[in-house]
């Protein structure tokens, strides 16, 4: 097999023979043919063409769609039962269902869209796809519906329900590295794998009546290192791209050991955070790494971008991190309540670059390149502005539950404004063989 790695667009990826077996089990029986258009480099088949269900021929697009309904469903559920109107499960409460549903539940099924196009381009390996990739969105759907049921005799078999998810991608993440041979390429494994520890630490500990915010912070502080290591990469190559077809001037060249620094720096202050929130240690720590965001943040700004929704909405969501940072400086030296952080980070960075990197990728793949419509344009600020809101109520006790409401409302509003622009697309809109992304996306998760 050769080691030689991949870097076309995930869609467009090209295999030799030798790699195009897949995996077994649950990842068994993967129906992807080769498309009959050639490459000029020499005959290897160039894209796939798939029989079958659009929804299924690419593993984005059911995670996609079931983490933008998804997004929806929880945040109106925890709205209603905040509300009075609906009850969930004693065992963990309204927060602690809230927390674990975002957390290990909508997120999860963000990432897995993600690393399902990224993981065969540096594999490889063809894609899950068909039914295989079918069975593993039903897993995701039951641990959904299990935490319905985390009360009384049967919360053990709800969170073995929940809880087999993340291993199971992990090891299907493990297994086409190590067929691949690329078994040292292990950022996609260990952030799963301790995504799915992080989750069962959850699980155990609202069980038991322990302190699950802890576990809440480290689950968050996952995807945000791992935003915070991918953005040297990936910030550029979308603002470069659409600098270089307009004929502006490019950005200039990443420094790489300030991106280590930065990436350290986030890591170190998201320990800190985890495990001593009110520490003065903590709060020197993310005010330093902050500072260092907003520092490589800056060299990415160009006025000529504010053109383009998509960059203006990847680069604001990043320039929540420094924000949440600067937020959890200020709840370890008593300036605020401890979940000012949390939601900056979960709502604005996290889940705003989540919505803006699907926006983006979902056009990219369904043909429309980088066009933009208004749906599109008002979801991820629809996200941001919850996020203020959420953050304006921690300073504002007078009308608290209004702002939370309203931060609720907005939350489900850009949901619904993604649904209503890519729902259509990712069940039914394949793009046409050989037709290249212009111009691909080249982002190294490793």
């Amino acid at each position: 097999m050769s080691k030689q790695r991949s870097c076309v667009d995930p869609d467009q990826l090209l295999c030799s023979k030798a790699s195009c077996s897949n995996t077994i089990g649950i990842f068994d029986e993967v129906k992807s043919v080769t498309d009959p258009e050639k490459s000029s480099s020499g005959g290897i088949p160039r894209g796939l063409a798939r029989d079958g269900s659009v929804l299924l021929s690419y593993g984005f697009r059911p995670f996609y769609l079931a983490a933008g309904v998804w997004a929806v469903a929880t945040m109106a559920i925890w709205v209603l039962a905040r509300k009075g109107l609906l009850d969930l499960p004693d065992t963990y409460g309204h927060s602690a269902w809230h927390a674990h549903e975002l957390i290990f539940g909508f997120m999860p099924a963000v990432l897995i869209g993600y690393l399902m196009t990224t993981v065969p381009n540096w594999t490889g390996r063809f894609p899950l796809s068909g039914a295989p990739l079918a069975r593993l969105a039903l897993v995701w759907l039951a641990g959904r519906i299990s935490m319905f049921l985390v009360d009384g005799n049967i919360v053990l078999v709800a969170v073995v329900i929940d809880g087999v998810f993340l291993p199971l991608f992990a090891f299907f993440c493990l297994k086409e590295a190590w067929v691949a041979r690329r078994i040292g390429d292990g950022k996609p494994i260990l952030a799963v794998s301790l995504l799915a520890c992080l989750n069962l630490g959850f699980h155990a500990a609202a069980i038991t009546g322990g302190d699950v915010s802890a576990w809440a912070r480290a689950g968050l502080s996952v995807y945000v290192v791992l935003i915070a290591s991918t953005a040297s990469k990936l910030v550029p190559s979308f603002t470069n791209n659409w600098l270089a077809q307009r004929g502006r001037p490019r950005l200039a060249p990443a420094r790489p050991v300030i991106d280590r620094i930065v990436v350290g720096t986030t890591l170190f202050a998201a320990i800190l955070w985890t495990l001593a929130p009110f520490s003065a240690l903590t709060a020197i720590a993310a005010i330093v790494a902050a500072g260092l965001h907003v520092r490589r943040a800056s060299a990415w700004l160009r006025p000529a971008v504010l053109r383009s929704s998509m960059i203006v909405a990847i680069q604001i969501s990043y320039a929540f991190i420094p924000l949440g940072l600067l937020g959890i400086g200020a709840t370890a030296l008593g300036m605020s309540g401890p979940v000012l952080a949390l939601h900056l980070l979960a709502i604005g960075a996290v889940s705003g670059m989540m919505l803006a990197i699907m926006n983006r990728s979902i056009r990219l793949h369904t043909g429309r390149n980088e066009s933009s419509s208004w749906p599109m344009r008002l979801s991820v600020p629809c996200l941001l502005f919850s996020a203020g809101f959420r953050s304006a109520a921690e300073f504002l006790p007078g009308p608290y539950e209004a702002l939370i409401l309203t931060s609720g409302l907005l939350w489900i509003a850009g949901f619904v404004f993604f649904l209503w622009d890519n729902a259509g697309p990712l069940c039914r809109v394949m793009r046409k063989p050989g037709r290249q992304p212009s111009p691909p996306t080249r982002i190294s998760i490793r």
